[in-house]
């Protein structure tokens, strides 16, 4: 026989993006719950672990040392032939997450608030309607009344979909990263491979978690795991100085790279983070902008419980007020990773080579933003020597798509 329990709003999911849309909707004075089906909060690892500073910033948050691993001040880029270019800044640009740490530490600024978190609580089922309810499992079937749900399930989009918004699916790629020790890095360096070979559709990363350990991963469209191999054994940058690697974890998931969905409310319900396509398509990161549009999310619907109306209309400004705050950031990453993944690695080689040789570093150094990157974006697109060279490989690319097209037919 199942049990019915409530509160004015409930959570499915305890990432950051849940955490923080708790707290905020907490801090208005309504009951909060939040269920996470694993038992131990940031387990199992899906992340890299690499946040800005601005970014947190942003989020107005202050993390514990104890969660930071490491911190790093600049970049490397190489292309499919190893040209490189760096930026760099004197102070630390982004840090090194414990990410297991963090999220529990977001989770308890959440409880702080007087937030009730259920853990290893799966979620089964979401009732719609004038009364909406959660179907939970936690050592027996409980049934959990509320006025608002808030989707912060993950890349899933289980529940996305049953209540007719459209979920996450296109540009959604696979990611696997290794843990090593016993590796050559530069400690406060993050370095990322690029090309077709490397890691068709994303890149190939090294991020150093200490003096000789780091995190090494690939996103591609496909096969991630054999890329991450073969980046490792035979790359000829990357192999030399991770010959001796000890994989001490491995771990991987999706990544979305096609931006936020067209909808992420109806009546009573809400979407953030991952479930919403709130995730970088540039780099794949999704805590800070998930984050800022979670605390809108906990915000708007604390607001709609505490006027006594709920429905889709009341509830649409959470849409609205993350569109203003990002759509111009979203639209211009999007715009970027459409180029790129069109490019040759012949054309990744000329593009790399015009931004050396004109110095668009600086600019980059000078307006640069590891979450919002539209500036820097538009200010590189403007110059007309990188300008030609977008245009001049979206119509190869456009000629390569009719040849192959007519191959096909014929």
């Amino acid at each position: 026989m199942s049990e019915t329990k409530g509160s004015d709003i409930a959570i499915i999911g305890c990432g950051p993006a849940g955490a923080l849309a708790a707290r905020n909707a907490a801090r208005k004075g309504v009951s909060v719950a939040v269920f996470e089906e694993h038992s131990t909060i940031g387990l199992p690892e899906h992340c890299a672990g690499l946040i800005s500073v601005s970014g947190l910033r942003r989020l107005n948050i202050n993390i514990p040392r104890e969660c930071i691993l490491n911190r790093v001040n600049s970049a490397i880029f190489y292309s499919p032939s190893g040209t490189c270019f760096s930026v760099s800044r004197k102070k630390p640009q982004a840090y090194v997450f414990n990410r297991p740490l963090l999220d529990q530490y977001l989770a308890s600024e959440a409880q702080k608030e007087n937030v009730e978190l259920f853990r290893n609580s799966k979620v089964l089922a979401v009732k719609m309607g004038e009364k909406r309810s959660l179907k939970i499992f936690h050592r027996k079937e409980t049934v959990f009344e509320t006025k608002v749900i808030i989707d912060a399930e993950g890349i899933r989009g289980k529940f996305v979909r049953n209540v007719g918004l459209t979920p996450v699916s296109k540009g959604v790629i696979p990611g696997v990263q290794f843990e090593v020790n016993n590796v050559e890095v530069n400690p406060h360096q993050v370095e990322m491979f690029f090309g077709n070979k490397v890691a068709p559709g994303f890149f190939a990363w090294i991020i150093p978690t200490g003096e000789n350990t780091a995190r090494v991963g690939v996103g591609a469209r496909r096969q991630a795991l054999q890329y991450l191999k073969k980046f490792i054994k035979n790359h000829p940058i990357a192999s030399k100085r991770l010959s001796k690697a000890i994989i001490v974890k491995k771990f991987g998931g999706a990544i979305t790279l096609s931006g936020p969905i067209p909808r992420t409310y109806t009546d009573g319900f809400l979407v953030i983070g991952d479930a919403a396509g709130q995730v970088k398509p540039t780099t794949g990161g999704g805590v800070i902008m998930g984050g800022l549009c979670a605390q809108i999310a906990g915000e708007v619907a604390a607001k709609a419980v505490i006027d006594n109306n709920v429905d889709s209309k009341s509830l649409a400004i959470y849409q609205k007020k993350c569109r203003r705050l990002l759509s111009r950031e979203f639209s211009s990453m999007l715009l970027v990773r459409r180029i790129l993944n069109r490019m040759s690695d012949n054309n990744l080689d000329k593009l790399f080579d015009i931004l050396i040789k004109n110095d668009f570093t600086r600019d980059i150094e000078e307006i640069g933003d590891m979450d919002f990157e539209s500036a820097v974006i538009r200010k590189l697109i403007l110059k007309p020597k990188l300008s030609a060279q977008i245009i001049f490989n979206f119509l190869t690319s456009i000629l390569i798509g009719i040849r192959e097209q007519i191959k096909e037919k014929t």
